[in-house]
C-alpha cells in the first residue's frame, strides 16, 4: 500500500490501473463501448488524484481510495440494471475492513476497528428490519450496501455514520419523490444516493 502514500501522480496512475480492470470487471452487468472504457478510466484517475489530495497524510487513504473506486463500479451497475451485486458489496466491506484492521495493528487503533464492525451491524440491522417491512421500497442490495457504507463510517464515528446514513435517505427520498412524480412506481438506483450520501458525511467529518 505504500503507493497511496507517495506522490499524487501514483495514486493518479493507480485509479486509471483501476479503471482499466473495472471496465473489464463490469463486463456481466455494463456494455462498454470504448469511449466509455476510456471515460471510466480518465475518472477513475481523476478521483485518486483527488483522493490523494485530500487524504494526503490520512492512513487510512487506501480505505478511501478503495471506497471511491468501488463505489464507482457499483452506482455504473445499479443505474444500468438497478442491481448491488453481493460480490461488489462484499468487495467493498471486505476492502475498507482489510485496511482497518492494518491499521488497527499498527496504529493502535484497535477501537476505530470495533466501532467500524458495530456500525455496520447496527446499520444492517436496522435496514434489514425496514425492508421486512417495507419490502417494496428498498431492496436487499441496498441494505447490504448501507452496512458497507457504514463500515467505513464508523472507522471515523458515530457522529459520520448518523450524518451519512441520514444524508443517505434524504438523498434517496428526494431522488425517489422526482421519480415518482414523473412516473408512479418507477425504480429508482438507489445506490449512487447512498454512496454520496456516506461522502458528504466522510469529507465533512475528516479533516484536509
Amino acid at each position: 500500500m505504500c503507493v497511496f502514500y507517495g506522490h499524487p501522480a501514483l495514486v493518479g496512475l493507480s485509479g486509471v490501473a483501476a479503471g482499466l480492470v473495472l471496465s473489464w470487471l463490469l463486463r456481466p452487468w455494463v456494455a462498454l463501448r470504448l469511449a466509455a472504457v476510456l471515460g471510466l478510466t480518465v475518472l477513475a484517475g481523476a478521483l485518486s488524484v483527488l483522493i490523494a489530495y485530500r487524504f494526503a497524510g490520512d492512513p487510512a487513504l487506501p480505505a478511501w481510495w478503495w471506497l471511491a473506486v468501488t463505489g464507482v463500479g457499483l452506482s455504473l451497475i445499479d443505474m444500468t440494471c438497478h442491481r448491488l451485486p453481493h460480490t461488489w458489496v462484499l468487495a467493498l466491506a471486505t476492502g475498507g475492513l482489510a485496511v482497518f484492521a492494518i491499521l488497527a495493528m499498527t496504529e493502535q487503533a484497535g477501537t476505530g476497528l470495533v466501532r467500524a464492525l458495530l456500525a455496520a451491524l447496527v446499520v444492517f440491522t436496522g435496514g434489514l428490519a425496514l425492508f421486512l417491512a417495507l419490502p417494496d421500497w428498498m431492496g436487499f442490495g441496498d441494505i447490504t450496501t448501507t452496512a458497507a457504507l457504514a463500515i467505513y463510517l464508523g472507522w471515523i464515528g458515530w457522529h459520520a455514520v448518523l450524518l451519512g446514513i441520514t444524508a443517505s435517505m434524504l438523498l434517496l427520498g428526494g431522488l425517489a419523490a422526482q421519480a415518482w412524480t414523473r412516473t408512479p412506481n418507477s425504480r429508482v438506483a438507489a445506490g449512487p444516493s447512498l454512496l454520496l450520501g456516506g461522502w458528504i458525511s466522510i469529507l465533512t467529518h475528516t479533516t484536509a
